[in-house]
């Protein structure tokens, strides 16, 4: 026999379904992706070779001269990479892509909107800020990041340059 009591103009048993339904949605929120997550071309482990006495520098070969910090190109890779150190599958498809004269193909993390201005010459090399304060410490990294490490909202940024004494004036960052 099924209930006639009402909640809030609903059935019971309706009221029970919806709200049943509602907590099972809630909960696959929390725990499912939000958003794909970018596959990069292979597995770099920043760990082993921060650990092997790389510096950031030594891959991201553009941030003291550039607003950009630089994806690794293949040439950077083979420097070291040539004839296997390893044997790492992935350290064989650098190699295998300089063989076929392919590129390697990073997705870029950080993306800022396009009126901002975001340089790491500024940054890094100019005001001395050391890439662990926005990128974390890549040392424990043994993955690409797949997300950045916080929101680019305004607020992150104003209140670092606060902190750091760094204009606020908005042509600063705003093109």
């Amino acid at each position: 026999m099924q209930s006639n009591e009402t909640i809030g103009g609903f059935k019971r048993r309706e009221a029970a379904l919806a709200g049943a339904g509602f907590l099972g949605a809630l909960l696959l929120a929390l725990v499912w992706p939000m958003g794909a997550r970018p596959e990069q071309p292979i597995r770099f482990n920043h760990q082993k070779h921060i650990g092997a006495g790389l510096q950031c520098s030594d891959c991201h070969t553009l941030f003291a001269s550039s607003p950009f910090a630089g994806l690794p190109k293949i040439d950077t890779c083979m420097t070291c990479h040539q004839t296997a150190m390893t044997q790492s599958a992935e350290e064989q498809k650098i190699r295998d892509l300089a063989q076929q004269s392919k590129p390697l193909i990073w997705k870029q993390i950080n993306q800022l909107p396009s009126h901002l201005y975001f340089s790491h010459k500024t940054h890094a090399t100019s005001r001395e800020i050391a890439c662990a304060t926005c990128h974390g410490d890549m040392s424990k990294a043994t993955t690409p990041p797949t997300a950045p490490r916080f929101a680019w909202k305004m607020n992150t940024c104003i209140d670092c340059h606060e902190k750091n004494n760094a204009s606020v004036d908005c042509d600063t960052c705003h093109r």
